[in-house]
């Protein structure tokens, strides 16, 4: 049995469009292919299969990817429960459980390495096509937004990073990738190329607040 997000009001959200998850594992720690779908908030704490849930008045996905192994640290289907996904600040976090007392204690790790989509962040990926214009979940006519005129345009510039390209590693689509999975729980980013910036600024910004655990981090240390 999957134990609870937060002790904050989940809600169940019908409707919806489907969405994949993985392809790997998204504890953190793991990096093994997902082998199993896993319903963040199980289906009898919200009455059915759902695929949408809302909490704290966002709407985000209810489904993971997991392999095999952490799906049963998280269902507790061999020695008790060893994990548990939990909700803090906004961000879904693989959590380590301490289940000595009646109530388990949780000790978060780190946010889930592709947090679940939210109905934005799915577009953002997907594209609506304009033959697709209502609500996904209450049916209700997009208003699509208007380009906005200024009377002064922001300047912009490039800023290049020379990066790998040879069998072993192609630089480009790391950055690619990370930005991409980036752009779904940062708000107003995408992986566009001019809304890159809006990645790597709040992720190095980040790194520069706790730079001691981030270099523990590196060498592989630390919590």
């Amino acid at each position: 049995m999957t134990l609870p997000v937060a002790e904050i009001p989940v809600k169940a959200v019908k409707g919806g469009p489907e969405f994949k998850v993985g392809p790997k594992c998204a504890n953190p720690k793991c990096g093994k292919l997902a082998e199993h779908a896993h319903h963040l908030v199980r289906r009898s704490a919200l009455g059915g299969d759902y695929r949408w849930i809302e909490i704290e008045g966002r709407i985000v996905g209810n489904l993971t990817g997991l392999c095999a192994g952490c799906h049963d640290d998280v269902t507790g289907m061999v020695g008790g429960h060893k994990a548990a996904i939990r909700y803090h600040q906004g961000l879904f976090w693989w959590s380590l459980v301490a289940e000595s007392g009646p109530e388990p204690s949780y000790y978060l790790v780190d946010p889930l390495d592709r947090q679940p989509p939210t109905p934005e962040s799915l577009e953002a990926q997907q594209g609506v096509s304009p033959e697709e214009p209502d609500c996904p979940f209450c049916g209700q006519k997009r208003r699509r937004a208007q380009p906005t005129r200024t009377r002064w345009a922001r300047r912009r510039k490039s800023w290049g990073v020379l990066v790998p390209d040879d069998p072993d590693e192609d630089g480009a689509e790391v950055l690619d990738t990370l930005v991409e999975n980036l752009a779904l729980v940062i708000p107003n980013a995408d992986s566009s190329r001019t809304g890159r910036y809006y990645v790597l600024v709040p992720t190095l910004v980040y790194a520069t607040l706790d730079v001691e655990r981030f270099l523990q981090t590196l060498e592989g240390v630390g919590p």
